[in-house]
């Protein structure tokens, strides 16, 4: 029996027994010995029961329809969760400096920490606001050179008419 490789992001219907080779990924049928690819005899169960879950039908549907586009928008929007939290953990440490802005002699080191840590809350606010709005725009920016341009023909290789 032969192996099927994983080309688009999708995840299995839950009645479907199939298994995955542990060395290239590709998805066997569970008849198969050996990985026609690379010839290995290890193999991983893709099975909802090998994970150690199942999923609801409404779950299930929606990762069958998510296209890699999709996914890779979500990653980077889950992105943005980082910045805010980053963003937060800087901003604990505003109000001890903000005490300390306020004494009668505030040393420059001081007031130098407190807009550092106000810079990067804006920074790493800002940068959440950026992967939310612009997510779309970033996956196409990352994949703009990975895809083929087509040649262009220029005047000395038309053909003359």
């Amino acid at each position: 029996m032969g192996c099927k490789p994983s080309r688009r992001f999708s995840v299995r219907r839950l009645h479907t027994t199939m298994k995955k080779c542990a060395n290239c990924g590709l998805d066997c049928s569970d008849e198969t010995i050996s990985c026609p690819a690379c010839s290995t005899d290890t193999f991983v169960s893709a099975t909802p029961q090998a994970f150690g879950h199942t999923i609801s039908p409404a779950e299930a549907r929606f990762w069958e329809q998510m296209t890699f586009r999709q996914f890779a928008i979500f990653i980077i929007r889950l992105q943005a969760i980082w910045f805010l939290f980053y963003a937060v953990d800087v901003a604990t440490y505003l109000p001890s400096y903000f005490a300390r802005l306020h004494e009668t002699f505030a040393s420059p080191d001081v007031r130098r920490a407190f807009v550092l840590a106000l810079f990067r809350v804006l920074w790493h606010v800002a940068g959440a606001v950026v992967c939310i709005r612009y997510a779309d725009r970033i996956v196409s920016w990352f994949v703009r050179d990975i895809i083929p341009k087509p040649p262009t023909i220029s005047d000395d290789d038309k053909p003359a008419t």
